[in-house]
């Protein structure tokens, strides 16, 4: 993994329906990576029902993303209806409150040993050009991109402090004394799913860190990537 594909997607409002929510649909900071792949499939156009299958193996692809723009929340109160009969004679409604993140943007960093893919993705988003249309989570929640090109990375390999500028998973911490805690950053951790199979059934969580407003995060881990631009990574 010499290089790797970087672009920037954002939009109004995203939804990334945190899992233990369900009457009141809490939203995660940023998409998780099975939402992130969901995202790239549909610019190159796989399938739905099969797109999982090429992302099974985090030996065959990476993603990382960094938060560009601050995370701001905002609810509101939506109508659930009943759509089995018609519009006219609907009589059952639902009001829900659903939280929603606004004016995100986040930048993600992507590698695939498919060439096919890998090839295919850059060449769509360079010509902004995508199979499907893509959302933030929500089919009505929808996005945009840019890409930002393409990126030589070096594994580096470390134990001093070092500033990490995507999320974080906490298993690439040297130890639980590893992020320092600066007054002027908003750090915070939230469990994510990692890996999802073809039926849906999640197979890897992960605990992740990250800066609420997208800030850098001093810390000591085992290893990361340095991108030609400066900017250090990790993967999920």
């Amino acid at each position: 993994m010499d290089k790797i594909l970087k672009f920037k997607i954002w939009g109004d409002y995203a939804h990334f329906k945190k899992f233990y929510t369900t009457t009141s649909p809490l939203t995660f900071e940023f998409p998780p990576p099975p939402t992130i792949i969901g995202i790239i499939s549909a610019i190159i156009g796989l399938d739905k029902n099969e797109y999982l299958e090429y992302f099974q193996n985090l030996d065959d692809f990476k993603i990382a993303l960094s938060i560009a723009n601050p995370i701001k929340k905002v609810r509101w109160t939506q109508n659930l209806i009943d759509t089995k009969h018609h519009f006219w004679r609907i009589k059952n409604r639902t009001q829900i409150r659903i939280e929603f993140l606004k004016d995100s943007a986040f930048v993600i960093y992507f590698f695939h040993k498919d060439e096919q893919i890998f090839n295919l993705l850059k060449m769509n988003l360079e010509n902004h050009k995508s199979v499907y249309s893509i959302s933030l989570g929500l089919s009505e929640l929808l996005a945009d991109f840019k890409f930002l090109g393409e990126t030589e990375i070096e594994k580096t390999q470390s134990g001093e402090w070092v500033d990490i500028d995507s999320v974080l998973p906490c298993s690439y911490l040297k130890d639980d004394d590893s992020v320092d805690f600066e007054v002027s950053r908003e750090i915070f951790k939230v469990n994510f799913p990692i890996l999802m199979q073809p039926n849906r059934v999640v197979n890897k969580r992960e605990d992740i860190i990250f800066e609420r407003k997208g800030k850098q995060i001093k810390c000591k881990v085992k290893e990361f990537w340095k991108t030609e631009e400066g900017k250090n990574i990790v993967f999920f």
